[in-house]
């Protein structure tokens, strides 16, 4: 059984909200998804919510550069579709799944990495 708690905070990422204030680096998040209670009062975490809101930011930030590219003429660098359906899980697991000597990246390097390789131009 994956974090519930993350489940309902994570699908929030896709309607919208506040971009995270700090960067925060794969290897944070993971703990944090690691150290969650596995209950809906994960939601009361501040880490919790500060681990939502970074996730939520790093798509954004791909949106953005994906639209700047195309703004500029320029061909961008993944295609990711208007809407975007990855469950909490799925996104958990992407992070950890990152190499050890590459948790040090930022989220946002992450996701953009991610998006490469999931939703690629063609």
């Amino acid at each position: 059984m994956r974090l519930l708690a993350l489940i309902g905070v994570l699908t929030l990422m896709f309607v919208g909200g506040a971009v995270a204030q700090a960067q925060m680096t794969v290897r944070e998040f993971n703990q944090i998804a690691a150290n969650a209670p596995r209950d809906p009062s994960a939601l009361l975490r501040p880490s919790v919510r500060r681990a939502a809101n970074a996730v939520q930011g790093a798509f954004e930030a791909a949106r953005a550069e994906e639209a700047a590219a195309r703004r500029a003429g320029r061909t961008p660098p993944y295609c990711m579709p208007e809407r975007i359906r990855l469950s909490p899980d799925e996104i958990v697991a992407r992070m950890q799944a990152v190499p050890a000597a590459r948790q040090s990246q930022t989220l946002n390097q992450a996701v953009r990495s991610w998006m490469v390789e999931r939703y690629p131009c063609r």
